[in-house]
């Protein structure tokens, strides 16, 4: 199947996803929810292990596979983070910058190579990422806010590094190990809910609190582990057999339509700059179409 399609795909369910989750965290913290999230996401994979032997893996292709595992749960849980503490339409789209980091990772770690007007769309991500800001309170100067940042550009920024070293790791699984695309996936939420639940011990949160919440919210949480387990498998059948910066370009579209119909839902402010921001920075990571 053409890969742009299958970024497609997995863009509209992403965008769902998306508006699901901001909507149940308005219910439970991050921390609770990823868990809750990873575990029901890991339930509908079981069939996995009986259709395909998950451990015939080398051992290179294991190690990696459990590296970017880790890395692509802490990028998760950074988003939860930042989408409970934030409006969707500011905090999400800053994730459409991830093409161009992966782009750069790529053209670092696996020799992949960049032309003029993809720079060009670097330049523009970063036009987009002002629009975001339009008419928000600037911090007081001299402040940590306005020296590093908010806690918002914070824990985007590090899930931004993490995404974009997860998805050249899934570039290197599928296209240069051939590794099953439903293996890649069952062993990441089996690590995803192993150390969400050790973060839950650590922090000795109530398991009756716990499940309490999973009751209340066990529609959503179900429904938003579908939309995941979808978005993320044709994410991996896109970057299996399409360039790895192009296909994010693609199922980034996504987060111009969860800020939009989000914004509108949760009634956030300042949606017009928002959106156009999240549309331009989508809009430029499609100028790395043309790398081949």
């Amino acid at each position: 199947m053409n890969w742009i399609l299958l970024a497609t795909c997995s863009a509209l369910l992403s965008a769902a996803a998306a508006v699901a989750q901001k909507r149940t965290l308005f219910r439970m913290h991050a921390l609770e929810f990823s868990f809750l999230v990873s575990a029901a996401v890991l339930t509908l994979s079981l069939f996995v292990p009986f259709t395909t032997n998950v451990l015939a893996l080398p051992g290179r292709a294991m190690t990696v596979l459990a590296v970017k595992s880790v890395l692509g749960g802490v990028a998760f849980l950074l988003v939860m983070m930042a989408l409970e503490r934030n409006a969707i339409s500011n905090a999400l789209p800053l994730m459409g910058l991830t093409p161009a980091v992966t782009a750069l990772l790529a053209l670092l770690l696996l020799h992949e190579s960049l032309r003029p007007w993809q720079w060009f769309g670097l330049a523009l991500m970063l036009a987009g990422t002002w629009a975001l800001e339009l008419g928000a309170r600037k911090p007081a100067p001299g402040t940590p806010e306005a020296t590093f940042g908010t806690g918002r550009h914070r824990l985007m920024l590090g899930a931004l590094l993490l995404f974009a070293l997860s998805a050249v790791a899934d570039r290197l699984l599928l296209g240069g190990m051939r590794v099953p695309p439903n293996v890649v996936l069952f062993h990441q939420n089996l690590i995803y809910c192993v150390m969400f639940g050790g973060m839950l011990l650590v922090r000795r949160r109530p398991f009756a609190e716990l499940a309490r919440r999973g009751r209340e919210q066990w529609v959503l949480v179900v429904a938003i582990a579908v939309l995941t387990l979808g978005y993320r498998f044709f994410q991996l059948q896109a970057t299996r057999v399409g360039p790895v910066a192009l296909v994010l370009a693609v199922k980034r579209t996504s987060i111009v339509y969860a800020s939009f119909f989000g914004g509108r839902m949760f009634a956030e402010e300042r949606l017009v700059p928002r959106v156009a921001g999240a549309a331009l920075i989508v809009a430029a990571g499609f100028l790395f179409l043309g790398r081949e």
